[in-house]
C-alpha cells in the first residue's frame, strides 16, 4: 500500500473529525508493508475550535473560521456579533452591516452554504446578520483573501454561514431564556406604533385606496401607545436523527428585543449654524425573529451525498422616535414624531451534491431558490411648531404616511469538478444567478389650508376620519394618487473559474487561478422628478480577475502564506436607480452614472499552530481601490440632500492583524484559556476634483472642504478584540466555562463632508460582555451581562467652526439568563 496516500487520507480524516477504520488486504506495489486495523479518532463536530485551526493549517487558501463553540462560551446569539470576534471586523452602529478590514457592506458578499442569499433592505447589499441565530449555525467562515470560487464582487471578505448537520446519537433540546435591559426598563414608557406588526411580529397593516376625500385612508392611529413589561424573550427548540443513510437536524426559536435611548442628532453647515439640530431625541425599537430550519443529509454511499437545507426567517421592527429640537427647513424649533416598522420573510432553499470518482476525480453542485418579501407597511411622521403646537402645514412631507414592498426571487447554479494527480491538482467551475427584484413605494402627504394646533401626544384628536374633510391629500404621482412608485432590476451573472494546485515540494504549494464574470444589469424606474414617467436603462460588465495563493510550510506547526488578487465592486441596484429615500437629517438619490470599482488585494500571513485548538497568527494586508464608490452630500439647494460618487481617483489600505488563542494554564480539571486578536490599519484616498465629478455625473458635483486626499470610510485605526476564560470539567457531561470578552473600535470616517461642512466621524467605543455557561448532564444555564461600560455610539461633524454632534446615543446595559433542557 502506498503509504503516501495513507498519510493525505489520515489528514483529511483528522480534519473531518470523523471516526473511520481503515484496512488494507492485498499489496499494489512491492515491498509495500500491509497496514491493517488502522483506527483513526477525533472529533464529530465540526464547530469545535480545534477541527476549525486544523482546517486553517491544512487549506491551501487563507481561511478563518468562528466555531459554535467559541461562540457559545462567548453568549453571542447572532452572527452578527459572531463575526465581529474575528480579527479586523467590526459592526456598523444601528444595523447589523459588517465592516471587513475597513470596507463596508458594498464590499462583503453574504452566502448560506456557499450560496448568495439575497439582503432584506433596499438599503444595502447584504442581508442583516442578526437575524441569524448562533444555535442553528455550525460555523462561520470569514474569507478575507480572494479565491476565484468565490463571486468577483469582493473587496473586503465573504462571509459564509455554514448550517448544522446532525450527527451522533438522535437528540431534542428546548431552550427559555429572557433578559432585560435596564436603560429601557428604566423608561416605564416604552413606546410603539399603533398598529405596527406586534409582540410576535406577524401583524400586518396596510391603507384603503380609492378616493380619500370619500374614504379616510388610514387604518392605524397616529398616536403611539406605550408597551407593556419590556423584557427580552428567548424560546427554541431544535433535534437531530438519524434514519439509516438519511440524517434530519430542524431548529425553530422566536426571540425579540427590547431597546429604549435618549441622544442627539444634527447636521450643520459649514459656518456651524444647524440644518438641523435635535437636541433631545428618544427611540424605542422592538425587534422579533422568527427562524425554522430544516437540514437533511443522504448518504448514498461512501463515496456519494446529497444535502438539503431549507432556512425560513420572519423578522420585524418596530420604532418610535421622537425628535426635538431646530429645524432649518422651516426655521423654527420643532417635535417630530416619527414611526416606522418593517416585516420580512426571506425563505432560502438549497440541494447539494458531493461525488468522489475514481479515487482522482471529485464534483460537487449546488441549486438554490431564494425568496424574500420585505414591507414598510406604515411610517408615519408629524411635523409641530414647538412654540405654539400647530401641526406644519407648509410642505406635504411634513405629515405623512409611507408604504413600501421590496421582493427579490433569485435563481442560483453552481457546479465544481476536480482532477487530482501526483503533484497537481485542477479545479475548473460554473457559477450563475439570476435574480429578479422589484421595490415599490407609495407616499401619502398630508397638507391644511389653514393652522391647527395639537397635543404631540395625541395627533388623533385632529387627524382622523370626522376631520377628513379638513385635508389635502398628495402621493406625488400625478393623474393615479395612489399608484406607487418602483423600481426593478433584472441581473444575470455568468461566471466560469479555475484553479490549479502545483504541489513544488512536501512544503510548497502554489495555486494559480482566475474567474471570468458576465453581468447584465437591467433597470427601470419611476420616480417623482421624472412626474411619474418610467426610465430605463441596462448595463453590461466582463470582468476577468486573476489570484495567486501560495502556501510554504516552514514545519509541520507553521506557515507562511502569500496572495495576489484583483476583483471588482458593483454599485448596488439602489444607488444606479434615481429614486429618493427621504429620512429625518437627510435625503438620499441613487445615481445612474456609477461605475464599478477595481480592486487589487495583497496579503502576508505567518501562523503557526503549538498544539490542537491553539493558533497563533500575523497578517500584512493591502487594498488597492480604483474609482471607489462613496455616499456624500452634492451641491444642490438642500444641504442634507446625498447620493452616490466614484469618489476617488485611486485609494489603499495598508493593515496588520495578530490572532492569538492559546491555553494559559491548565491544572487538574480546570484551565485558563485566551482568544484575541487585534487590527491597525491606515488608508489614504485621492478624491475627484468638483469638475471631474460634474463631468462623469451628468452634472452633479460635490466640493470638499479644500483637502485633495482623505480617508477611506469604515478604516479604524485599531481594532481589537480580546476574551479570557476559565473552564472546569469535572466529568464529560459537567462543565463549567466563563469568558470575559472585551472589544475596541477606533475611530473612523463615517461619511466624507462636501460643500465644506466637513467630514463625520464615528469614534472609538469599548464594549465588555461577561458571559458564564453551566452544562449539568442534560441542563445548560447560561448568565449574561452584556455592554457594562454602556459606550456612547457617537458620530461627530467636523468642520473650520467647529466639532458637531451629528448622532449620539447609548444602547444600554443587560443581563439575561436562559435554560435548556437536552432530552
Amino acid at each position: 500500500m502506498n503509504f503516501r496516500k495513507l498519510s493525505i487520507a489520515a489528514l483529511f480524516l483528522t480534519t473531518s473529525g470523523a471516526l473511520m477504520y481503515a484496512q488494507e488486504k492485498n499489496d499494489t506495489v512491492k515491498n509495500e508493508k500491509k497496514i491493517e486495523g488502522v483506527i483513526i479518532k477525533g472529533s464529530t463536530k465540526k464547530g469545535t475550535e480545534a477541527n476549525l485551526i486544523n482546517m486553517q493549517k491544512k487549506s491551501v487558501e487563507v481561511i478563518e473560521r468562528v466555531g459554535s463553540v467559541q461562540l457559545a462560551k462567548q453568549g453571542v446569539s447572532d452572527a452578527a456579533t459572531a463575526v465581529t470576534k474575528a480579527s479586523g471586523t467590526q459592526k456598523q452602529e444601528g444595523s447589523g452591516q459588517i465592516f471587513v478590514r475597513g470596507l463596508g457592506d458594498r464590499y462583503n458578499s453574504t452566502t448560506l452554504n456557499g450560496l448568495t442569499i439575497p439582503s432584506d433592505d433596499p438599503e444595502f447589499k447584504n442581508i442583516d446578520l442578526e437575524i441569524f441565530k448562533t444555535s442553528m449555525i455550525e460555523y462561520i467562515s470569514l474569507d478575507k483573501v480572494y479565491n476565484p470560487k468565490f463571486s468577483g464582487d469582493f473587496g473586503g471578505a465573504n462571509i459564509n454561514i455554514v448550517s448544522k448537520e446532525h450527527s451522533g446519537k438522535p437528540y431534542f433540546k428546548i431552550g427559555l431564556g429572557s433578559g432585560v435591559n435596564f436603560q429601557t426598563y428604566r423608561k416605564k414608557d416604552f413606546k410603539l406604533q399603533d398598529g405596527g406588526p406586534g409582540f410576535f411580529g406577524f401583524k400586518e397593516t396596510s391603507f384603503i385606496k380609492g378616493n380619500p376625500y370619500q374614504t379616510y385612508p388610514f387604518t392605524t392611529k397616529w398616536n403611539f401607545k406605550n408597551a407593556q413589561n419590556p423584557f427580552n424573550t428567548d424560546m427554541n427548540i431544535e433535534g437531530g436523527a438519524t434514519f439509516g443513510k438519511l440524517s434530519l437536524y430542524a431548529y425553530a426559536g422566536f426571540d425579540n428585543s427590547y431597546e429604549y435611548s435618549e441622544g442627539q442628532e444634527g447636521f450643520f453647515f459649514a459656518s456651524g449654524v444647524p440644518n438641523s439640530n435635535f437636541t433631545n431625541v428618544q427611540r424605542s425599537v422592538y425587534t422579533t425573529n422568527t427562524t425554522g430550519l430544516v437540514s437533511l443529509a443522504y448518504k448514498l454511499n461512501s463515496n456519494n451525498k446529497i444535502n438539503f437545507t431549507s432556512n425560513y426567517i420572519h423578522s420585524s421592527s418596530q420604532s418610535a422616535k421622537r425628535y426635538e429640537g431646530y429645524s432649518y427647513d422651516v426655521d423654527r424649533n420643532v417635535i417630530i414624531n416619527r414611526g416606522d416598522n418593517k416585516i420580512t420573510d426571506t425563505w432560502v432553499n438549497q440541494l447539494f451534491g458531493n461525488h468522489k470518482i475514481g479515487g482522482t476525480w471529485a464534483a460537487d453542485w449546488a441549486v438554490g431558490y431564494n425568496m424574500l418579501n420585505s414591507k414598510r407597511p406604515d411610517r408615519l411622521q408629524n411635523t409641530i411648531d414647538a412654540e405654539n403646537y400647530n401641526l406644519l402645514a407648509g410642505s406635504a412631507i411634513n405629515n405623512h404616511r409611507y408604504f413600501d414592498e421590496l421582493t427579490d426571487n433569485t435563481l442560483l447554479g453552481r457546479l465544481n469538478v476536480t482532477k487530482s494527480f501526483e503533484n497537481f491538482k485542477i479545479n475548473v467551475g460554473y457559477d450563475g444567478s439570476y435574480k429578479d427584484r422589484k421595490f415599490d413605494n407609495t407616499t401619502i402627504g398630508m397638507s391644511f389650508n389653514f393652522i391647527n394646533p395639537v397635543d404631540p401626544d395625541n395627533i388623533d384628536a385632529f387627524i382622523n376620519p370626522g376631520n377628513n374633510s379638513l385635508f389635502i391629500y398628495q402621493t406625488f404621482m400625478p393623474g393615479d394618487l395612489f399608484k406607487p412608485f418602483y423600481y426593478g432590476i433584472k441581473q444575470n451573472l455568468q461566471s466560469g473559474h479555475a484553479n490549479v494546485d502545483i504541489t513544488l515540494s512536501d512544503k510548497f504549494i502554489v495555486q494559480v487561478g482566475g474567474r471570468y464574470d458576465f453581468i447584465d444589469m437591467q433597470t427601470k424606474w419611476t420616480e417623482p422628478l421624472t412626474g411619474g414617467v418610467e426610465k430605463k436603462k441596462n448595463k453590461t460588465y466582463n470582468k476577468f480577475l486573476p489570484a495567486l495563493n501560495a502556501k510554504y510550510s516552514i514545519n509541520d506547526k507553521q506557515n507562511l502564506r502569500l496572495s495576489f488578487s484583483k476583483t471588482y465592486t458593483l454599485p448596488q441596484a439602489k444607488e444606479i436607480i434615481p429614486i429618493a429615500y427621504y429620512d429625518i437629517t437627510t435625503n438620499v438619490y441613487g445615481n445612474e452614472y456609477l461605475n464599478p470599482s477595481d480592486n487589487y488585494n495583497f496579503d502576508l500571513k505567518w501562523e503557526m499552530f503549538p498544539k490542537s485548538g491553539e493558533v497563533i497568527s500575523v497578517a500584512a494586508f493591502g487594498k488597492y481601490i480604483q474609482n471607489a464608490i462613496a455616499r456624500t452630500t452634492y451641491s444642490t439647494s438642500a444641504p442634507n440632500d446625498m447620493t452616490y460618487f466614484n469618489i476617488s481617483n485611486w485609494g489603499y489600505i495598508l493593515g496588520a492583524e495578530l490572532e492569538f488563542r492559546k491555553d494559559i494554564y491548565s491544572w487538574n480539571n480546570s484551565k485558563i484559556y485566551t482568544f484575541l486578536n487585534g487590527t491597525v490599519m491606515h488608508s489614504e484616498q485621492e478624491l475627484k476634483t468638483p469638475e471631474q465629478l460634474a463631468k462623469e455625473n451628468g452634472g452633479k458635483t460635490a466640493e470638499f472642504s479644500g483637502q485633495t486626499k482623505d480617508d477611506i470610510q469604515g478604516v479604524a485605526d485599531f481594532i481589537a478584540n480580546a476574551n479570557l476564560g476559565y473552564n472546569y470539567k469535572w466529568s464529560n457531561a459537567n462543565s463549567l466555562d466563563f469568558v470575559v470578552s472585551y472589544s475596541h473600535v477606533g475611530k473612523n470616517v463615517y461619511a466624507i463632508g462636501t460643500n465644506k461642512a466637513g467630514n463625520f466621524y464615528e469614534q472609538g467605543r469599548d464594549i465588555l460582555d461577561l458571559n458564564l455557561n453551566f452544562n449539568l448532564n442534560k441542563i445548560g444555564i447560561g448568565i449574561s451581562a452584556k455592554n457594562l461600560l454602556n459606550p456612547q455610539y457617537k458620530i461627530q461633524q467636523e468642520n473650520g467652526a467647529g466639532i458637531f454632534t451629528h448622532q449620539n446615543y447609548t444602547r444600554g446595559r443587560e443581563a439575561g439568563i436562559s435554560l435548556s433542557y437536552k432530552f
